[in-house]
């Protein structure tokens, strides 16, 4: 089958701001271009029609069935083939395949989506803008999650750091900084809903140690954002393992978290903490390029079940 359409998509990670963004403070999330998911079209028999195979979903879906296991993506890929103008169902085999985990707080959703609406746009020999990209993904997101935050979907299409506030929305920042990173995934998957209503709970019952706590993650956002648009790295590993004992204040840290943060350190990372909603899921390690690799297997030794480089700008 000749291939029609190629695109790829970032992961992404939160640098700061977990949880004291559901409070009315700002968060910062980057894009991880070391995890990417790639969508690609390829030509299929007439009246073959359309078929989406999702590799990390282990899912597949048939364009124009009522019933299907991969909504998002459909409504990503219908929603292109309407603003060409495209009558009828094409003759495609569509693959997604890549290395960012489903449910690991990467983003996973939002990048297939993405590739998806750009290679669509190749095979259709019409350019996508990103406006209309980010437009359609943000659709497919509430299909996928019911009320995305729009974080997600801005990081993948933009590729660049975006600073996200609740009522304001999310705002590109651009970085003159240059900060070299490891992303450690802790294998344990917990449910944002879950870390997001615990927090909940603990505050009502201890209102003002959390306010302060929440008030402080709000603070050292607003500072990193500031320290990312100046080029000032300095700061930065300060202001990320402060984020990190926040962190741990509320409750949404976790031991296996905790055994990759106290290895990166002892391995000589400048700053490590949580990255996403906690109770498991992702940490991100701060250190220099030359220390990656020596960090990395420190980090698989401690228990990371997959590690991944990232890079600022």
């Amino acid at each position: 089958m000749s291939l029609l359409g190629h695109a790829g998509a970032p992961g992404k990670a939160i640098l700061t701001g977990e949880h004291s963004v559901v409070y009315g403070y700002g968060a910062i999330a980057v894009p991880v271009a070391q995890r990417r998911l790639n969508a690609y079209i390829h030509a299929a028999s007439p009246g073959y029609g359309t078929v989406i195979a999702s590799e990390q979903m282990q899912a597949v879906t048939r364009l124009g069935r009522s019933s299907n296991s991969l909504p998002a993506l459909t409504r990503a890929l219908q929603a292109v083939l309407d603003l060409a103008g495209y009558v009828g169902i094409p003759d495609w085999m569509i693959y997604l395949r890549g290395n960012i985990p489903v449910a690991g707080g990467m983003g996973s959703s939002a990048a297939a989506a993405c590739a998806l609406v750009r290679a669509v746009g190749e095979a259709l020999s019409m350019p996508v803008s990103h406006e209309e990209v980010n437009r359609i993904v943000l659709d497919s997101e509430v299909v996928q999650h019911g009320n995305p935050s729009g974080v997600d979907n801005a990081v993948v299409v933009w590729e660049q750091p975006v600073w996200f506030e609740r009522t304001a929305g999310p705002s590109r920042v651009q970085t003159k900084a240059a900060a070299t990173f490891l992303l450690a995934d802790t294998g344990v998957r917990a449910s944002t809903a879950e870390a997001v209503a615990g927090v909940a709970a603990r505050r009502r019952a201890n209102m003002a140690d959390y306010d302060r706590w929440l008030r402080e993650m709000g603070s050292v956002s607003l500072a990193v954002k500031d320290a990312l648009v100046a080029g000032n790295m300095d700061v930065l590993p300060d202001l990320l393992n402060r984020n990190q004992e926040c962190l741990r204040r509320i409750g949404v840290s976790h031991p296996a978290c905790e055994r990759l943060i106290d290895a990166a350190l002892a391995g000589g990372a400048s700053a490590a903490k949580v990255s996403g909603a906690g109770l498991g899921g992702l940490v991100l390690v701060l250190c220099g390029r030359d220390r990656q690799a020596e960090l990395a297997s420190r980090l698989e030794r401690a228990g990371a079940v997959d590690t991944a480089g990232m890079e600022l700008p």
